[in-house]
């Protein structure tokens, strides 16, 4: 059989409980302690959120960068045969190919808008190592011929500008 607890009563007819007087003022410094104390763990617990919320945009934004990456190589051999196709000036086929090409390459300029990738400019630009690597300098030089073209994501550079400094 189980031992059931007995219950002690809280005070015989005899004795009686001693209670220590609680002042009206300590009660109201209390309350107002944990109510601010709630407050202020509140408050903390709304800013994590939206340090949380803020995180995973974040994240979201640039979860696609290593596909772009690997896509802007695909488009750059794409403008390099165009380029080739162009200067070769043949007609018939070869012509509605590079056409093509040509077609090709700007949906995929659109698509890269879409997901808020730009091309890094380099024509009327100044260097700037932020966006712009530079593989070949001329003394003296300040005009920026590009080798290969750079991209930036919603504004943070995923692939800078290759440029030649020329005079």
């Amino acid at each position: 059989m189980i031992d059931e607890p007995q219950k002690q009563p809280l005070a015989t007819e005899g004795e009686s409980r001693e209670e220590t007087p609680v002042e009206p003022v300590e009660v109201m410094d209390k309350t107002e302690e944990y109510l601010n104390n709630w407050k202020r763990e509140r408050a903390d617990f709304l800013n994590y959120k939206k340090d949380e919320n803020r995180r995973i945009e974040e994240f979201v934004r640039f979860a696609n960068e290593d596909v772009i990456l690997e896509t802007v190589e695909i488009v750059d051999d794409l403008e390099l045969a165009h380029q080739n196709f162009a200067k070769q000036n043949l007609g018939g086929q070869a012509g509605e190919l590079n056409k093509g090409l040509e077609q090709i390459v700007a949906k995929f300029k659109d698509l890269f808008k879409k997901y808020g990738v730009e091309e890094v400019k380099v024509k009327d630009e100044k260097f700037n190592p932020a966006l712009h690597e530079a593989v070949e300098t001329e003394k003296e030089g300040t005009k920026l011929v590009q080798v290969r073209a750079g991209y930036t994501m919603h504004g943070k550079v995923i692939r800078p500008a290759r440029v030649r400094i020329t005079k």
